[in-house]
């Protein structure tokens, strides 16, 4: 089997309205400047959005979401490399890729590209054997996963059976104690809807520095927070050090915005994490991804990815015994019901049920694209 075709397509401007992710306060990078502070949308790129499709001469073709500008590498750099290659010797594709764009690359947009391509070639080996991913990476670690649900809609994932509840933190070190103190509001509102069961945790997104993680873990003890998420922003490795070995409240989690094993050995080394949160989309795939949960194993650490129940991350998840938990995050707290994150495009997604995930048997990934919609989204 060769791969004949790389196709690179980028979406049009389709209309994407904007949720609470983009559009209401969380605190983040930008937060101490006071004219990008209320929404996150007012200063974060927009590359666009599309989608890589791998094609081989055995008439079977894998596929994955990719950005504008990860399109561009695969486009211009990354399809001459993969052309007339076996869509298996997936290590040695992996490898070629990395090595190639180390003038560039090493972290950040070329390793998202790499992620793309690595995951549309894992759904090739599942079509071509018949098989889903997760019996590819060895089967079942459990029949399902539990998810805890992202967002400050505590009642709405407590009333959909989800095991625990990340919080969006609105405030961080620039708004001095007065944010500190509306952040114990939002955690103690939290509790209480979500009661005493449920794990309650914190997503940071990068907008904390030491003393004021350490000072915050302090004040919320008696909410029993089960892990503080990101506090950090990535590099500072001495400070997530130090906040592991300090903060005895609760458990320090980081990795979303770290890059292949060689970033998460130091984290690992350093003792730096109690939880290992990698994105399967931007790490490196679930080529990179499954070294990294191999690593964590070796030191006893969980490794709970950052969407971790999407449909490509469910696959790895569901197949690791050091994955306890899988992310689920919605954006539409309305609906009455949970319905596909994905859609139209993408068909035969898993969605939780009663707070737990599993994915598809189908072969591949299990997903199928709307060809209409397809078509639609790449038109002029």
């Amino acid at each position: 089997m060769k791969i004949t075709e790389v196709e690179t397509l980028e979406f049009r401007q389709v209309g994407r309205p904007g949720t609470w992710l983009g559009e209401t306060l969380v605190a983040n990078p930008m937060s101490i400047y006071a004219e990008y502070k209320a929404r996150r949308s007012s200063w974060q790129a927009d590359f666009g959005r599309g989608l890589v499709r791998i094609r081989t001469d055995d008439g079977l073709e894998g596929f994955a979401p990719a950005g504008g500008a990860e399109l561009f590498i695969i486009g211009r750099h990354f399809r001459r490399l993969l052309l007339g290659e076996d869509p298996f010797n997936i290590e040695r594709l992996w490898d070629i890729m990395f090595r190639s764009s180390m003038p560039y690359g090493r972290k950040g947009l070329a390793l998202h590209a790499i992620s793309a391509v690595d995951l549309a070639l894992w759904d090739i080996l599942g079509k071509a054997t018949g098989l889903p991913v997760y019996k590819l990476l060895g089967g079942k670690a459990r029949e399902k996963v539990p998810c805890y649900g992202t967002g400050n809609a505590s009642q709405w994932y407590r009333d959909f059976g989800f095991v625990g509840n990340k919080l969006a933190m609105p405030y961080g070190p620039a708004d001095g104690i007065a944010g500190m103190h509306k952040n114990e509001e939002l955690v103690a509102r939290a509790r209480e809807i979500i009661g005493p069961d449920m794990d309650l945790m914190l997503d940071c997104y990068m907008a904390w520095d030491v003393e004021y993680t350490i000072r915050v873990a302090e004040m919320l003890k008696p909410y029993r927070i089960q892990w503080i998420e990101e506090a950090l922003p990535p590099d500072d490795i001495e400070g997530y050090a130090t906040l592991a070995a300090e903060v005895g409240s609760t458990l320090i989690a980081t990795g979303e915005h770290e890059y292949t094993r060689w970033g998460f050995q130091e984290l690992i080394d350093r003792r730096a994490a109690d939880i290992l949160q990698p994105d399967i989309g931007w790490v490196g795939g679930i080529t990179e991804c499954r070294k990294i949960c191999a690593m964590a194993a070796g030191r006893n650490l969980p490794v709970i990815p950052h969407g971790g129940s999407n449909p490509w991350a469910i696959h790895l998840v569901i197949a690791q015994t050091n994955c306890p938990l899988a992310e689920f995050l919605y954006t539409d707290f309305t609906a009455t019901e949970i319905g596909p994150r994905h859609a139209p495009l993408f068909r035969g997604e898993a969605l939780p049920i009663g707070g737990y995930i599993a994915p598809p048997d189908r072969p591949g990934f299990g997903l199928t694209l709307d060809e209409d919609v397809l078509k639609e989204y790449v038109g002029s």
